[in-house]
């Protein structure tokens, strides 16, 4: 099974609403699991063979927000789960950092050509916003994983999610 490791911001702005990137898929995402066509993200992708984790969140970064940061927050969650996609199953091992910013404003310049085709929309959410909402959102369970890292508990390491 192809692997494909993963990295995901948690970008906070000044006032601790998260970003979050709304898709929409023309085949479902992982139809053998999950007939799921639209849904909403954190800012991320793929790690580029030869990069590091935290360098390809800061390249993530600038690409769908135009933000750049000089560092990344620790990371606070990780994950691994399998999907089925058209081209078959895939591994995704999944970590998320912590990147509070400043300034909420962001640039759509930098998105790759596969991301506009699916991209929708984006909104910055707040907690309450997040918990009340019927949308799906990716990992499981967000409010109450996003709940104490507002209220500044840090994990000391990862938390392992399961999906």
């Amino acid at each position: 099974m192809r692997v494909r490791p993963t990295v995901r911001m948690l970008l906070l702005d000044p006032t601790h609403r998260l970003l979050r990137f709304q898709y929409e898929d023309a085949v479902a995402l992982d139809p053998a699991t999950l007939d799921l066509r639209i849904y909403r993200v954190t800012p991320g992708g793929g790690v580029e063979s030869g990069e590091e984790f935290v360098q390809a969140g800061l390249r993530e970064l600038w690409e769908e927000t135009g933000i750049r940061l000089p560092a990344l927050g620790p990371c606070v969650w990780q994950r691994t789960f399998c999907l089925t996609l058209a081209d078959g199953p895939v591994q995704i091992d999944e970590r998320y950092y912590l990147a509070p910013i400043a300034d909420p404003t962001i640039s759509l310049a930098n998105l790759l050509a596969h991301e506009r085709v699916t991209y929708r929309a984006h909104r910055w959410w707040s907690l309450a916003e997040i918990q009340q909402s019927r949308e799906v959102f990716f990992p499981r369970g967000l409010a109450d994983l996003l709940e104490p890292l507002l209220a500044g508990t840090i994990p000391a390491t990862p938390i392992q999610l399961t999906r």
